[in-house]
């Protein structure tokens, strides 16, 4: 598996979480945090999607417009 793989499923996985449901991120879900995850949660990336989620509502002010509206509308913001 390569590593691009292991980062959209840890992203993949973190999103679901997030949401707190059994629904799946979409696509465009995924891509619009895809950057924020690597930029400021890379170090929780393989700590599981609940660290991931938690990362990314932590540092909510300082990622993309795009992934704060993912979070937004997943309830987390």
């Amino acid at each position: 598996m390569t590593r691009t793989s292991i980062f959209v499923l840890a992203l993949y996985a973190g999103l679901s979480a997030t949401a707190n449901v059994a629904a799946a991120a979409s696509d465009p879900e995924k891509q619009a945090c895809r950057h924020d995850v690597v930029r400021h949660c890379r170090a929780v990336m393989n700590d599981g999607d609940q660290s991931v989620a938690q990362c990314l509502v932590a540092n909510a002010a300082s990622i993309s417009r795009a992934c704060q509206q993912v979070l937004r509308a997943h309830g987390r913001l």
